[in-house]
């Protein structure tokens, strides 16, 4: 009985076992993994990713992609560090956020409104904000070393950065919302079952739509939380971080399909993916084997979780 429950344990949460096994495997292969200095490291890591990996588990779980959050950080980025110099620090963020926002709308009109296949028009989008970032910086680092940004980037609390303190609350908000709201769930209904949602009375361009603008909005603050902490913005930030943050979410347990998910799987999946990478650092990987290992091991995951899911889908 308690072996059976044990398995059923591990088919139910493969993801958390996941991680369970590679923080062992990280801690066995390197003394330095369970060290303070190294577990804020870690956080301050993932924190960025993570927090447009949270918007992103609303517009899969809608059953939609973004390609396009990696180039809307960079965009983002460059321009509150260029608007520093013309306006105050609070109003560059709020700008930028709304800014944030309008890029996410595109997005949806493009997907909900005039029904193209997201994959196509983010890929679309992405490539025209990366061609507005590449205009805007004419390809060049844009610095932001002013008073306020100095200040943020060296905040503590706790003892740990502000950049992952402010990761976590917006992973609990984006929890609360998914989980508590009516907004949640009619994101849940729309992705599950797009036409019965429709029937019900609940407009699937809306939230499809605003699914976009919420990624777009977490893109635009992790593009001003990236610049702050490096006091500069640079047009190549955000070039890996399409894959990067979609892989995490599905490694996680959210379905690409839509209708299935939620914030602590994604969580799990990006802690999987944080790990595998502060461990490769660790031992002293060069950047261009990181990538690679790193790419091996998303897929191998990926492949793994899929397999498992066409299993459990063909037993039924």
């Amino acid at each position: 009985m308690n072996s059976s429950k044990a398995l059923g344990f591990v088919k139910e949460q493969k993801s958390f076992v996941i991680l369970v096994i590679v923080i062992i495997f990280a801690a066995c292969a390197s003394s330095m993994f369970f060290t303070i200095d190294n577990l804020q490291n870690l956080f301050l890591q993932i924190s960025i990713q993570g927090i447009i990996s949270f918007g992103m588990t609303f517009t899969l779980i809608a059953g939609e992609f973004d390609m396009s959050v990696g180039s809307n950080l960079t965009l983002c980025g460059i321009l509150f560090a260029q608007l520093l110099s013309y306006m105050s620090f609070g109003l560059a963020i709020i700008v930028v956020l709304l800014f944030a926002a309008v890029l996410g709308l595109i997005n949806g009109i493009l997907v909900a409104k005039l029904g193209v296949c997201s994959f196509i028009g983010t890929l679309g989008t992405m490539y025209a904000y990366k061609g507005l970032a590449l205009m805007l910086s004419q390809g060049q680092p844009v610095p932001a070393r002013t008073e306020e940004v100095l200040q943020v980037s060296n905040m503590q609390i706790g003892g740990f950065s502000i950049f992952p303190v402010i990761f976590i609350i917006v992973g609990l908000i984006s929890a609360y919302v998914l989980t508590r709201t009516q907004f949640g769930r009619n994101i849940y209904a729309v992705g599950g079952n797009a036409e019965v949602a429709n029937n019900s009375g609940i407009s699937v361009v809306f939230y499809k739509t605003m699914s976009f603008v919420i990624v777009g909005v977490t893109a635009g603050l992790a593009g001003i939380l990236l610049t702050m902490r490096l006091q500069s913005a640079t047009p190549i930030a955000g070039d890996s971080l399409n894959l990067i943050v979609i892989s995490s979410i599905i490694i996680g347990g959210t379905s690409p399909a839509g209708g299935v998910g939620s914030i602590p799987k994604s969580f799990i999946g990006l802690m999987i993916i944080g790990v595998l990478t502060n461990l490769l650092s660790l031992i002293g990987l060069s950047g261009y084997y990181q990538q690679v290992i790193q790419g091996a091991m998303t897929v191998a995951i990926i492949g793994a979780t899929s397999f498992a899911n066409y299993r459990k889908v063909s037993a039924i």
